[in-house]
């Protein structure tokens, strides 16, 4: 029996009129199994492992569907590459993203969200979504002046 992730995938696929198909499900199973970010590129290579028919742009296609669904989101890394995370039962959390060795550290302050929320009626602006990322430093990486920065 499917679990519910997968079951709530399929009913979006079939809406869009498509198939969840065992390369689709590999990939969601991936991310549900994953503890980290997981980059496209590494989900590419560890699943082709198993699977040497899965191409790259079923994984981009994939997680791009998973993102339009609202099942996965994406986080922006300093170099400009991207990672995803499952957002099935896990509750709202922003990051912390380490320049040099690109540790993600996920947070959570109701200080900040009812920050947002009063900015957002002060403005009359009702928010969809939001994603907040901060870009430093990690404990292990230490102090380092920023390039270009004084």
């Amino acid at each position: 029996m499917k679990s519910q992730p997968h079951e709530v995938f399929r009913q979006y696929l079939e809406a869009q009129g498509l198939k969840l198909t065992k390369q689709r499900t590999e990939i969601l199973d991936y991310l549900l199994r994953a503890r980290d970010h997981a980059t496209p590129e590494r989900i590419h290579a560890d699943l082709r492992a198993k699977d040497p028919m899965l191409g790259r742009a079923t994984v981009f296609r994939t997680l791009l569907l998973l993102e339009k669904a609202g099942f996965a989101s994406k986080i922006l890394f300093s170099d400009g590459s991207h990672g995803y995370e499952h957002k099935f039962a896990r509750p709202h959390h922003d990051h912390m993203i380490c320049v040099d060795c690109r540790e993600v550290i996920e947070f959570s302050n109701a200080t900040i969200e009812r920050l947002q929320d009063q900015i957002s009626r002060r403005f009359q602006f009702t928010p969809l979504w939001h994603r907040h990322e901060i870009f430093g430093r990690c404990r292990k990486c230490g102090p380092k002046p920023a390039q270009g920065v004084k």
